[in-house]
């Protein structure tokens, strides 16, 4: 599932006075990683939703409910960067301080529901229903979040940066897409036993490459910020700056000031 991207240094170090570039990206790092492990946790999940595999439907619940709480770690973190940002923000908030706060909303509240809806169905619990609306919502939510971050696109100042972050909306828009779109069948009655074998494995397919979209997602959005901090270290990058011609006068990023 998606998580925050936006164009600025982040302040992962929450522990630190005075953290440098080297110390929050050591912390984006390991927010990158456990994003990675729920991503795979994910696809393996979604392996077990296969009709053929309907023997290990519970283990694959499970394994959704495990990778959602490896998303809430990540999300948790983001949204509480994004309050620490705000602490040391210098002036009044602007427009693009409010989208960040509330897309760092969103993904944590869409997460609780992923964690919530993966519980619903279990078989013992049996509440299909129920879960179906949680992962409906949690993806439209995801969605949002996405692209509330994607019109904050238009800050960056470099091409490569640009690209990356496109590529990173698309993927988790399309990857929440997916998901929201095989939740719904859920909340059907199907009577026959060949349609419904039929539509659970293209659900199935349908969430595991939702969940190959955002780990995908997220590999592009840790390069992208590996970018972002070798640039602020002024050391060399794998592709070379190219500067975007600003469409008005250059304005100070609050990391400047």
């Amino acid at each position: 599932m998606p998580h925050m991207f936006v164009n600025r240094p982040r302040i992962h170090d929450f522990v630190a006075d005075d953290p440098d570039n080297r110390k929050n990206f050591r912390w984006e790092t390991i927010n990158a990683a456990a994003y990675q492990l729920g991503g795979l946790v994910f696809i393996f999940g979604s392996i077990c939703f296969f009709p053929t595999l309907s023997f290990l439907a519970d283990i694959g619940a499970w394994t959704f409910f495990f990778g959602s709480l490896l998303y809430l770690l990540v999300t948790g973190h983001d949204l509480i960067e994004v309050f620490v940002h705000a602490r040391e923000r210098k002036g009044a908030a602007t427009v693009w301080d409010r989208l960040e706060f509330w897309a760092a909303w969103t993904y944590v509240a869409g997460t609780l529901l992923f964690v919530a809806g993966s519980i619903f169905f279990l078989s013992a619990v049996g509440w299909e229903t129920a879960g179906a609306w949680c992962f409906i919502i949690g993806s439209v939510l995801f969605v949002v979040g996405a692209v509330i971050n994607v019109i904050q696109i238009v800050q960056a100042d470099d091409l490569v940066t640009l690209q990356m972050m496109n590529l990173t909306a698309v993927t988790f828009v399309v990857g929440s897409t997916l998901f929201a779109v095989a939740s719904i069948p859920y909340l059907w009655e199907v009577s026959s036993p060949a349609d419904e074998v039929r539509i659970d494995g293209f659900l199935a397919w349908q969430y595991l490459v939702g969940s190959g979209l955002f780990f995908i997602g997220g590999l592009l959005n840790y390069r992208r910020a590996y970018r972002i901090v070798a640039q602020a270290l002024g050391k060399p990058t794998r592709y070379a700056s190219h500067p975007m011609k600003p469409l008005a006068p250059h304005r100070k990023k609050p990391w400047e000031r």
